[in-house]
């Protein structure tokens, strides 16, 4: 495992150079971390907005969500910011390019889903008052699909703007990261339930239960051959997992004592990228697909 130094993490996506590009928590920047660890700091407009996820756009710019600023944030390679209010204020997680070339977040305190165009624009989309939508991904068919933490819910809204809600099978599990695989299935975590969950289009639920206790499963991404990996963000685990297409378990521990481990992407070289929120370090696992 090779480690970076960088102050409180938050996520991290591959940017259009191919770089890594790294939102601070709790720090006002958003970095560009090239393969040997020379960073760069881009100082972000708002304060104390907990910055959180981030992606690369259709237009070649990285787009940022905040917890507590109410904005998305945009930000050329070059470094220049352009920020956008939300129609009301929110704790946005994290955000994903659509296929109808949109990006696409959660307002879980909202009960609705945000959509916003490369030009700026926000437009909304209103789902059952009981909804929680805190992490989305965009499924190949167009469909952009949430998990409801408290309410143990993976939801959808297909292209036909149809909402359809699936509850686990245990309660108290917290559906927490989504994501999709070239299996076509959307894979989660459960953060409280100590599981990687699995979705079929229909709504059939497969779970499977990680061996390490108190794992808190957080942050999820797909590899082209089929594994998932994951984050465990619990203090006692610190681990970074991988589920393989025959559901056999491999987990890794972190050097960084209680590093909080907390997003993670694959690129398309194969490597596997993740940030430690307490462990103040990017990190690449020394592995190759």
């Amino acid at each position: 495992m090779v480690s970076y130094p960088i102050d409180n993490p938050a996520d991290l996506t591959v940017g259009p150079d191919g770089a890594l590009w790294v939102t601070g928590h709790g720090p006002n920047y958003v970095a560009r971390v090239s393969d040997t660890g020379a960073t760069r700091l881009f100082a972000t407009p708002t304060t104390n907005a907990k910055r959180a996820g981030i992606v690369t756009g259709p237009d070649g710019n990285l787009w940022f969500t905040e917890l507590g600023g109410g904005h998305i944030g945009r930000l050329t390679i070059s470094g220049a910011f352009a920020m956008f209010p939300l129609p009301r204020p929110d704790s946005v997680s994290n955000i994903v390019v659509g296929h109808d070339g949109a990006m696409w977040f959660g307002e879980p305190s909202s009960a609705r889903l945000g959509r916003i165009t490369v030009n700026g624009d926000i437009s909304e989309r209103p789902l059952p008052v009981h909804a929680d939508p805190t992490y989305v991904d965009a499924a190949a068919d167009g469909s952009i699909w949430f998990t409801e933490p408290h309410g143990d819910r993976i939801g959808k809204i297909g292209p036909d703007g149809a909402v359809q809600e699936f509850a686990l099978p245990a309660g108290g599990s917290a559906p927490w990261s989504i994501v999709s695989s070239p299996d076509g299935y959307e894979w989660f975590t459960e953060r409280d339930g100590n599981r990687i969950g699995r979705i079929s289009n229909d709504g059939k639920i497969v779970e499977f239960a990680i061996p390490t206790p108190n794992a808190t499963p957080w942050a999820i991404a797909a590899a082209l051959n089929g594994d998932i990996w994951f984050t465990e963000f619990g203090e006692s685990a610190n681990r970074i997992g991988r589920l393989s297409p025959s559901g056999r378990f491999f987990e890794q521990p972190i050097p960084t004592p209680s590093s909080n481990p907390s997003g993670i992407v694959v690129r398309n070289d194969n490597t596997v990228w993740f940030v430690e929120n307490s462990g103040h370090h990017i990190s690449r696992l020394a592995v190759r697909l």
